[in-house]
């Protein structure tokens, strides 16, 4: 759903362009009238013609409730007809030439530069841990967090509807069958936070994701009724000594950001943001006037990285540091001082590739944009990483920098496998980039850093998923063996 070229949003437009020429000129200006209203315009030239035809401009038609169009749907894009407004919101002359400006103006095939290769890096040793259930089906891990004051691991597979819990030698301690799929585990009073996104990760409408105490007495319902909940952070934003609870839910028609305060025995809700595809935020005080503030991560239509600058007594202003074009597939961000200036840089991932184009794209990868002063960004690099999905940043070498690592559930298993899982060391004004060897064992989903033993250097986990869609390349029959979780433990030590 990350293909949305226009919201229901466009309803707000009235303006009319008088009649003119056959070309393609009246369409551009009714593209870029109504599409920059709601994201980043995106230029013909980031799909080729055939999934323009085929599936985004479709999807656009359910959008903006194009009868003709709908009616002609095809599964799976049908099933997305229950999006459709409950009116037409364009007139039917515009959206043809809205559509005949991007058939027209579109590539027949994107122009994929050569892989640069990658040499392997033999800093990490790589144990695939034996956690599989022995009638279980492929592993899919949508969760996974060490835990480093206990040196633990917290793993949630959804295929097979267990959550592991595994020492440091990553044996396991404890399971618990017939769960719903975990996205996140926050630490929270001795105990846990999970959030579940639901019965299902796909998308759907159903509103029932929810957050469980897990620890003394058993779990607990926390909350509940979340629309597809990705991610809870428990912070104390407004100075009272108890921590407030954030979560970002990705949703399906309806999402966003919201602030949970606990009243006695029960949470109140305020919603800092309601648009879909909120996935992640970084807490920190930003601007150095002693309150933590918030920076947001939405990565549905319009795609963006937001800043919510505490404003006391959980009132918050909001401030857009980035914008992306709405068809990159924004995945993941991170933050840290990357060029060693001082400030905080935003690293992230362009490369969702699960939904209606799964094509390769020039344009997915990592980007590394530097804090110019007073959280303002500029691009500084661009590392092309097919289906890039997830970058963190770590000083993994323990000489003083921030080093980064991406996991790709989606890369080119053809030409580029490598690219699954990149380390790239920090050269100070670029990065020297090497892959990890563990390809050949997993699609990487989900990553976390930390120090998993207590011997003072920082460890990786990953979790794979190796039945997602491939844009390009087939299924390895090797990962039908892989039982899903690799600890990466650092040899620096």
């Amino acid at each position: 759903m990350r293909i949305i070229l226009a919201i229901a949003l466009f309803s707000v437009f009235s303006y009319e362009f008088p009649s003119c020429s056959k070309d393609v000129t009246e369409g551009e200006a009714l593209a870029k009238q109504y599409c920059q209203s709601c994201h980043a315009f995106p230029e013909p030239g980031l799909l080729p013609q055939n999934v323009w035809k085929y599936s985004t401009l479709p999807y656009m038609a359910v959008m903006l409730g194009v009868s003709k169009e709908i009616d002609q749907l095809q599964k799976p894009l049908s099933d997305y007809a229950i999006m459709r407004p409950q009116s037409q919101l364009i007139a039917d002359d515009d959206w043809e030439k809205i559509k005949e400006y991007y058939l027209t103006k579109a590539p027949k095939e994107l122009d994929i530069p050569a892989y640069a290769p990658l040499a392997e890096d033999q800093s990490f040793s790589v144990e695939d841990l034996p956690v599989a259930l022995p009638k279980g089906t492929i592993p899919n891990f949508t969760a996974v967090r060490i835990d480093a004051k206990n040196h633990q691991i917290i793993a949630g597979d959804q295929s097979n509807r267990v959550i592991w819990v595994l020492d440091a030698q990553g044996k396991p301690i404890r399971k618990s069958e017939n769960q719903n799929a975990l996205t996140y585990i926050e630490p929270w009073k001795e105990q846990y936070l999970y959030t579940f996104i639901g019965t299902t990760t796909q998308a759907n409408p159903d509103v029932n994701g929810s957050v469980q105490v897990i620890g003394k007495g058993g779990p607990k319902e926390l909350l509940k009724g979340l629309n597809r909940p990705i991610e809870l952070k428990a912070v104390d934003l407004d100075g009272d000594g108890q921590e407030e609870l954030i979560t970002s839910e990705f949703g399906f028609m309806i999402g966003g950001m919201t602030v949970w305060k606990q009243m006695g025995s029960s949470w109140t809700k305020k919603v800092l943001n309601a648009q879909t595809g909120a996935t992640h935020v970084d807490v920190r005080d930003f601007n150095g006037d002693g309150r933590p503030d918030i920076v947001a991560l939405f990565a549905q239509g319009d795609e963006r990285i937001m800043l919510y600058t505490n404003q006391g007594g959980l009132n918050f202003s909001e401030t857009r540091l980035l914008r992306f074009p709405s068809i990159y597939g924004t995945s993941s961000f991170d933050m840290g001082d990357v060029d060693g200036d001082g400030d905080l840089d935003i690293v992230c991932t362009a490369g969702d590739n699960a939904d209606f184009s799964t094509i390769l794209k020039p344009y997915h990868g990592v980007y590394v944009y530097t804090n110019q002063g007073k959280m303002t960004f500029k691009q500084q690099a661009f590392y092309p990483q097919n289906g890039a999905t997830k970058v963190m940043l770590a000083d993994v070498d323990a000489d003083g920098d921030q080093d980064m690592l991406s996991i790709a559930l989606f890369p080119d298993v053809e030409k580029r496998p490598a690219e699954g899982l990149i380390y790239f060391k920090n050269l100070g004004k670029s990065f020297d980039l090497k892959t990890i060897p563990v390809n050949h064992l997993g699609r990487w989903s989900v990553m976390d850093i930390g120090d998993l033993e207590g011997d003072g250097d920082l460890d990786v986990v990953l979790g794979s998923h190796a039945v997602a869609k491939f844009p390009a390349g087939g299924f390895d029959p090797a990962w039908k063996n892989s039982k899903g979780i690799l600890i990466l433990r650092n040899k620096r030590k």
